[in-house]
């Protein structure tokens, strides 16, 4: 049933892009049970999103009870199928990062392998499959591939394009594109493999260099993100109690001299306390998903690098936001 919807509902050019991007990211499920996963997680989620609006549908009468059950459901179930699709995509998305850094890593010293065999005079495919090393990890696996496909019968050319296009990573595509040209005109390949690696290594030397030239402006996103707007937030949130309280025992009719149309009152009461923590929790939560891209986009070159750091930016920002609730409250607790 799952297979016949998604084929409904999904383009064969949808499919195949899904498909490729679980294979990617290593996730050894069908994309049809993939699906299903998420579907289930999703009504599950809403229902228990549901709950959080008991408290606006107690007060109800029957007739009124159904239809606000359907509309709050519908609600949590749109409000859970962006936190799946969030969640789904972030999964994909952190696996594959992952995977394109371990064969990054590796490349070079794997390539400068592959020139001391050809150096040796090994043909190409040789050359490659005894270059392979138990410390490759990933890579191992992906030449064994390449092996199994030419011995199969399949050309060595789109081999390596079928393995460089598994992964995003421009250092990959444009290596194996330079190896594949490199093949075509003949000549010296052990020299051209050589010249791939050391510029794989270069390249990876500067990016050192120009993360750690960046650390100041990383340190005052972090400060600013996780440390100072939480603590602005939980003192506003404090001032406004504050003068919630104070205005709240202020009587103007009994104040000699001073004309009641002042709205002494009406100072604080335009912000409700418990909309402004809500408020807070979701400018933090922006801040620091903006935040974690944004360091992500400076040390990494990359945003999709920092969805993995999403999750820990949160939990401190959401962390030190309490914390300091509770120490201004006590601090505070004399005042009105």
């Amino acid at each position: 049933m799952m297979a016949v919807a998604s084929k409904i509902f999904l383009t064969r050019k949808v499919n195949d892009r899904l498909t490729k991007e679980l294979i990617a990211a290593n996730i050894n499920i069908s994309l049809t049970k993939f699906i299903r996963i998420n579907v289930i997680a999703t009504i599950i989620l809403s229902f228990i999103i549901l709950l959080f609006f008991r408290g606006n549908l107690e007060p109800l009468e029957r007739s009124s009870f159904i239809l606000a059950l359907i509309g709050y459901w519908l609600l949590s179930l749109l409000i859970s199928l962006v936190i799946i699709l969030f969640f789904a995509y972030s999964l994909i998305t952190v696996r594959k990062v992952k995977r394109k850094k371990e064969v990054e890593l590796v490349l070079p010293d794997y390539l400068q392998l592959v020139s001391a065999n050809l150096n040796a005079g090994m043909p190409i495919d040789q050359a490659l499959w005894y270059a392979v090393r138990e410390r490759f990890g990933i890579l191992n696996e992906e030449i064994e591939i390449i092996a199994r496909k030419t011995l199969s019968g399949e050309d060595l050319e789109q081999a390596l394009v079928e393995f460089s296009e598994k992964y995003d990573s421009e250092i990959l595509k444009k290596s194996i594109v330079l190896l594949i040209e490199g093949l075509k005109a003949g000549g010296e390949l052990s020299l051209v493999v050589n010249k791939i690696a050391w510029g794989i290594k270069e390249d990876q030397i500067l990016s050192k260099e120009i993360a750690a030239e960046v650390t100041t402006y990383t340190i005052f996103i972090i400060v600013a993100a996780l440390f100072a707007a939480p603590l602005l937030y939980a003192l506003s949130n404090r001032m406004i109690i504050i003068m919630s309280e104070i205005t709240s025992k202020i009587d103007i009719q009994n104040i000699v001299g001073v004309s009641s149309q002042i709205p002494i009152k009406s100072f604080a009461q335009g912000i409700n306390p418990n909309d402004f923590k809500i408020f807070s929790f979701i400018g933090l939560g922006i801040t620091a998903i903006i935040s974690a891209m944004i360091i992500s986009a400076i040390k990494k070159g990359s945003i999709k690098a920092g969805i993995r750091s999403i999750p820990l930016f949160l939990i401190i920002s959401y962390l030190v936001f309490l914390t300091a609730s509770v120490i201004l409250s006590q601090a505070f607790k004399g005042i009105a």
